[in-house]
């Protein structure tokens, strides 16, 4: 991960985090991330400060679209939902912001 936005659109601010996404040959998406900061509010996709969740993945490269739904995670409530992803990738970097703006967030990872 290299870096993770939250904010109204036009304002994103970066916050501190680290992470990696997995897409496998074989049509599944894991997600890992955490914030440094153990004490940080959980949120809809973390626990106290963790983020962990895996799933089949479905690309849509003509529409940028990703929906992944998630078979395990550490947020329970995650577990049985479609999240569906726009993503651009420019060289060897990944950006992923969600359909629903009112979500607010942005994430980048550099490929390796």
């Amino acid at each position: 991960m290299a870096s993770l936005e939250v904010g109204p659109q036009g304002n994103l601010q970066p916050i501190p985090h680290s992470g990696q996404l997995v897409f496998t040959q074989g049509g599944t998406l894991s997600v890992q991330a955490m914030n440094p900061d153990a004490n940080a509010a959980d949120t809809p996709y973390t626990t106290k400060a963790y983020e962990a969740y895996y799933g089949p993945v479905d690309i849509d490269d003509a529409k940028n679209v990703f929906a992944i739904t998630v078979e395990s995670s550490l947020v329970r409530n995650l577990i049985g939902q479609r999240l569906e992803r726009k993503f651009e990738v420019s060289g060897d970097k990944l950006v992923i912001s969600p359909l629903d703006a009112a979500e607010r967030w942005r994430v980048t990872y550099d490929r390796f």
